[in-house]
């Protein structure tokens, strides 16, 4: 007979009905949301099979000293000074960040784990929401764009992860939506009140198969893992590639938050990712006979080097005064999508607008008002701008045709640079922590192809300082400072202060 309970993953565990590798590949997958309190989170046994519900509710207070950000800031440009957003600030309360999500897993069949995963927020709408819900364009209401009040009071929800795995002694196979490989995500988030990802810091979930492996001592983890991914271009034809090394001493632990809510025990470790791209774009030759011809395949790629060091050690034992930073280091070109919000201000390339002659033929005399004689043709010149092939910030033409007239299709490279503290006071079991990140991110071509100074940043300076508190295991509160120093290219500097207060109801 079928049995139905309700019951934790520890319970699980402890009662036989999973073995203790289904439990540490559950609490993989569930840590970075809901951390530890996973273990002890609500799952559905059918049989052998069950199904684990968690995620968190967050409430959050706002106040930037410029109107440039929604609740999600990523790497969107600060507005320059002296503008309407530059100078005035702008307050937000939201819930869009509240996560649910679904662990489902099949009993073992023999040495197959197989599992699936389900997860959403509701920072799904693609539009900025405008002040006045009857804004007007070209004299018609603009019903595309939610007002104020429906984009904050009724957000959309947006898939997060939704991918099976199956894992055996051999190797591990991943198909379907999750984190990018790039950066072994998302073992090196910072721990931060805002939300992710934060400037320079790499943050992409998208579809993709991977194939992965772990050799594990009881010193040391080795994991090697190959993906092929959505490619950035469709009509490129050809999916992106990412391979990554991760390397952990396994007995050397400290106490980590991932985001705000992924509390836990992880080892010192690094990881060393790359990342292959294509791109297939027309060219811009504009002389007649040359609409239809295409650049050849472009490859470009990105390199990530990430650690994490815990400098006074924790465990599930001793989790207070216990100290960790972390890093990340990129460099690469056509990969500012694997950001959050990251375009520099560069948009989408444009091609010249196609040129077309039709004749037509008047058959009456005297017809029209330019009293066109009967029998007489005339040519109408109309002119067509192709829509963009690519996501804005990846690529872009020069400004320089050669003698042909094409103009050369260059990527746009970015740096970025990030670190991390977090510490857990003493005497509280690491249930008040402070937490401070920093970030320099810099492009050194995003200006050179004709894109206006004006309009394109030269590099960022970030830092952000964050107190965190667990009032009780489900309930934590945080509060934030954040600073945005941004130079554009034009020596113009532009600044925001944000604070947010969050609250955080974890299961």
């Amino acid at each position: 007979m079928t049995t139905l309970a309700l019951m934790s993953l520890n319970d699980m565990r402890e009662n036989g009905i999973i073995t203790q590798e289904e439990y540490d590949s559950a609490m993989h997958e569930l840590t970075e949301t809901s951390g530890p309190q996973a273990s002890d989170g609500v799952s559905l046994l059918v049989g052998k099979w069950s199904t684990t519900l968690y995620g968190f509710v967050d409430a959050d207070a706002i106040y930037d000293s410029t109107g440039s950000f929604q609740d999600l800031a990523g790497n969107s440009l600060v507005s320059r000074p002296g503008t309407y957003l530059g100078d005035n600030p702008r307050t937000q309360f939201s819930i869009r960040n509240s996560r649910i999500g679904f662990f489902m897993r099949a009993p073992q069949y023999h040495d197959v784990r197989a599992s699936a995963r389900i997860e959403m927020d509701f920072l799904g709408s693609n539009s900025t929401p405008e002040a006045n819900s009857q804004a007007v364009t070209n004299g018609a209401a603009n019903a595309a764009l939610p007002s104020e009040a429906n984009f904050f009071t009724s957000p959309e929800p947006r898939i997060r992860h939704l991918f099976l795995k199956v894992e055996n002694p051999i190797i591990d196979a991943l198909f379907g939506q999750t984190w990018h490989l790039f950066g072994w995500q998302d073992a090196y988030h910072p721990n931060t009140v805002q939300y992710q990802g934060v400037p320079g810091e790499l943050y992409s979930r998208t579809p993709q198969i991977r194939l992965s492996k772990t050799a594990k001592s009881e010193d040391v983890t080795f994991d090697i893992a190959v993906a092929a991914l959505r490619p950035p271009q469709r009509d490129s034809a050809v999916p992106e590639g990412a391979a990554a090394l991760h390397f952990a001493i396994n007995k050397w632990t400290g106490v980590q938050t991932q985001g705000a809510t992924g509390t836990g025990i992880m080892p010192a470790s690094i990881a060393v990712s790359g990342d292959l791209r294509s791109f297939a774009l027309p060219n811009y030759n504009t002389s007649a006979g040359n609409s239809d011809q295409y650049t050849s395949e472009r490859a470009c790629g990105a390199l990530a080097v990430d650690a994490f060091i815990p400098v006074i050690p924790g465990d599930k034992a001793h989790m207070g005064n216990s100290l960790s930073i972390l890093g990340e280091f990129v460099d690469g070109t056509g990969m500012a999508d694997l950001y959050t919000g990251l375009t520099g201000g560069v948009g989408s390339p444009t091609l010249p607008a196609t040129i077309s002659a039709v004749t037509t033929t008047t058959n009456k005399a005297g017809a029209g008002a330019a009293g066109v004689a009967s029998g007489t043709s005339e040519t109408v010149v109309t002119s067509t701008t192709p829509a963009p092939l690519v996501d804005p910030g990846l690529v872009y033409y020069d400004n320089n045709p050669t003698a042909t007239g094409n103009h050369t299709v260059h990527f746009i490279q970015w740096m970025t640079i990030r670190g991390g503290l977090q510490y857990y006071l003493p005497g509280l079991d690491g249930k008040l922590w402070l937490s401070a990140n920093v970030a320099y991110v810099a492009s050194n071509n995003d200006a050179q192809f004709g894109i206006s100074p004006a309009t394109t940043l030269k590099y960022m300076d970030w830092f952000d300082v964050n107190l965190m508190g667990d009032i009780t295991p489900a309930v934590r509160l945080g509060v934030e400072y954040a600073n945005y120093s941004q130079h554009y290219n034009d020596g113009i500097m532009a600044v925001d202060h944000r604070v947010q207060g969050s609250a955080f109801y974890i299961f």
